[in-house]
Parts: structure tokens; C-alpha cells; sequence
């Protein structure tokens, strides 16, 4: 057992895993306010690093990481959840039951209008039958208004039915939902950006005389104002060249050399790149 600067004491074995193939040791570390925490490592960590030490380690592997999570959404323009993030929305399951009530309450609606259209033709013919002194044709008509009758009433006990299991589904929910739609699509992107500007400096590069830099390629490319023009022939980039210094300014401009020997077009045109100075 050890304890830290700030009173977290740590407890180093012996557990056993329930697996013995298992070969991860494990530190069990009680904060002096808060949950018991459990770290865990390969027998070439514990050989390295002291188990009083591995809660720091931890918080800078852990640090490290938000970083590259970070720049990855920086350099994306994403937000990135990896599908940890909860989506609060509507509950998509009561929208479709729902929704399908609806539309069985609306053709029994219509069902049940027919049904009671006919009752009512129905009992003006039997009225009449037996104002006429009708016998056998009142009897008939009798039997038809019982069936057209009880037809009726099975189709509005149906939609009573249907009816209360809509009353069930009560108002409107939420349902909360983790987006993995999102991390996929994110990730796809981040991927395909980081390919794309790979492949684009290192055909640039190619056509450069002097070694540059990845950071110092991107600041003197991405970071400068400039403005475009096109024409009926070309399309031409002007890059702002103000305030640069002499080695900074020759860089530029064999970079801009570079992109002016890749021939690059957009839409047929060719793509010209110049350096100007340029008011602040």
C-alpha cells in the first residue's frame, strides 16, 4: 500500500482474475473522497512503473488522448461523439404505432359510415315493406337488416377498440438514443479529409527543390488571405505575400510554383497561382 501528495492511498495485489491465463495486475485506489478506482496493467508495466505511480500515468495517457480527440475535431470540423453521446429525441416506435392507428381508424371510420349508411337504407325498405303489408319480402328484408345490423356493430366494437390502444399510447414521448450514425459518419469524413490532404501535399511536395515541413507547408499555404479570379480561359489565385520575410516570401513562392506545376483545372480551366502584396 502507498499514498499520494493528495491523501489517495493505493493498494497493489495480490487479486487474482477469475481467467489464471489473464496476466494483467491490478491497483485498486481509494481517494480520500470519492469511488474506489481500479487500474489495471501488463507485467511490463508493473516492471517499469511503481503501482503508486499508475493513477498519474493513467491521468496523462488520458490526457493525451482528449488531446488527439481534439485536434482530430479541430483539423475535421467535427464533433465527434463515438457514439458515448446520448441523443435526446422523439420516440420514433410510438410515431409508428401511432401513425399506423391512425391510418386503421380512418379506413374503419369509413367502414363504419358505409355500414351505417346501409342500416339506415335498410330499415327505410322495411319500413316500407310493412306499410305496404309485405310478407315474405318483409321477412327477408327483416333477416338483411339483422345481418347488415350486427355488421355494424362489429365494426364500431373494432374501432373502440382501435381507439383505446391510441388513448394508450398516451401524448407524444422522448427516447434516448446513442448516435452511432453520427460517430460512423464523422469518422468517414475525418478519414476522408486526412487522406485527401495527404495525398494533395504530397504531390505538391514533389514539386518542390527545398525540404519544408508539414506545419510550416500548411501555415504558409492555409493561413494567408488572398482572393481569386476567373476568367474565360483560367482561374487565378492571388496569395498575399504582405509582410513576409525574404526566406519565408522565397518559400512561398516556390511553393506557389509547385501548384502552378501540378496543372491543376477546375471545371476544364487551368489554375494559376501568383503571389501578391496585398493591403491590410
Amino acid at each position: 500500500m502507498g499514498t499520494l501528495d493528495d491523501g489517495t492511498k493505493v493498494y497493489s495485489g495480490p487479486w487474482k482474475v477469475p481467467r489464471p491465463e489473464d496476466p494483467r495486475h491490478f491497483v485498486l485506489v481509494e481517494p480520500a473522497e470519492g469511488k474506489t478506482l481500479v487500474y489495471w496493467g501488463t507485467p511490463k508495466v508493473e516492471e517499469t512503473v511503481e503501482a503508486t505511480a499508475w493513477p498519474q500515468v493513467y491521468r496523462e495517457r488520458n490526457a493525451l488522448q482528449e488531446n488527439s480527440f481534439k485536434r482530430m475535431i479541430d483539423h475535421g470540423a467535427l464533433h465527434t461523439n463515438y457514439g458515448r453521446k446520448k441523443i435526446v429525441g422523439p420516440d420514433r416506435h410510438q410515431q409508428r404505432a401511432q401513425e399506423k392507428l391512425d391510418k386503421s381508424l380512418e379506413g374503419l371510420q369509413q367502414r363504419v359510415d358505409k355500414r351505417v349508411n346501409k342500416v339506415k337504407a335498410q330499415q327505410d325498405k322495411v319500413a316500407e315493406s310493412a306499410a305496404k303489408g309485405h310478407g315474405k319480402r318483409l321477412e327477408q328484408r327483416q333477416r338483411t337488416l339483422a345481418v347488415l345490423d350486427k355488421e355494424r356493430k362489429d365494426t364500431q366494437h373494432q374501432q373502440g377498440q382501435l381507439a383505446a390502444q391510441a388513448a394508450a399510447l398516451g401524448p407524444p414521448g422522448e427516447r434516448a438514443d446513442r448516435d452511432f450514425r453520427t460517430q460512423t459518419i464523422m469518422t468517414f469524413r475525418t478519414l476522408f479529409l486526412e487522406n485527401a490532404l495527404t495525398c494533395f501535399i504530397t504531390a505538391l511536395v514533389g514539386n518542390l527543390q527545398a525540404k519544408v515541413s508539414l506545419a510550416c507547408l500548411l501555415s504558409l499555404l492555409f493561413e494567408r488571405s488572398g482572393s481569386r479570379v476567373e476568367t474565360s480561359s483560367q482561374v487565378i489565385y492571388w496569395v498575399n505575400a504582405t509582410g513576409l520575410s525574404v526566406t519565408y516570401r522565397r518559400l512561398l513562392g516556390e511553393v506557389v510554383d509547385g501548384l502552378c506545376a501540378m496543372n491543376l483545372r477546375s471545371q476544364g480551366k487551368p489554375i494559376c497561382v501568383y503571389l501578391r502584396d496585398m493591403p491590410p
